[in-house]
């Protein structure tokens, strides 16, 4: 199981930098979801393209639900929307009991995603208009996310600089998609 609170101390940008690109390997995934996303179950591929998760989302009248698993078919993590709130938030429910917040905080220019709990460090800043984003912890970037553009389903590249946190941005970048189709709709 991976820890989501053993990461480096990071004391001084210097000996923190030294560190960061010593240790760093990034790792790319894709998302290519279907044209029609009513009942949406896509994969998330490596480099290879093989297979590394299974998506499966199930709309409701009010809400979605969006169920995780590994290339093996293994839980690995559920996302739920939550209603009735004024800014969208998601709670994130790991197999290993662990749980996370996903909200969107008002901005005039730009969307800002919080990923609670607080200890975690870790914020979504990005440019809507551009689907290009970055996951930053504690002020250091540890993944991004971008669209591929001119293709006929929303394609995402990920490209992930801390493995610890893969399940995680994997939960961050579905819920992304989530909001951007919601502020499309409307």
């Amino acid at each position: 199981h991976r820890d989501l609170h053993s990461f480096p101390t990071r004391r001084s940008s210097d000996l923190f930098n030294t560190y960061w690109t010593e240790r760093v390997t990034v790792k790319s995934l894709y998302i290519k979801q279907k044209f029609f996303k009513i009942l949406d179950h896509y994969p998330i591929t490596d480099e290879n393209g093989e297979t590394v998760y299974q998506v499966d989302q199930a709309f409701r009248l009010i809400g979605n639900t969006v169920h995780v698993s590994n290339a093996y078919g293994q839980h690995i993590f559920t996302i739920d929307r939550v209603v009735l709130t004024l800014l969208p938030k998601f709670i994130v429910r790991f197999a290993d009991g662990r749980e996370i917040r996903i909200k969107s905080n008002f901005t005039l220019f730009h969307r800002d995603i919080d990923i609670d709990p607080d200890n975690l460090g870790l914020n979504l800043s990005g440019d809507f208009w551009d689907h290009e984003f970055s996951l930053i912890q504690r002020g250091i970037t540890v993944g991004t996310i971008s669209k591929k553009w001119l293709t006929f389903a929303d394609t995402y590249r990920l490209d992930i600089y801390d493995d610890s946190l893969q399940d995680v941005f994997i939960a961050v970048v579905i819920a992304v998609d989530r909001l951007i189709d919601e502020s499309n709709n409307n």
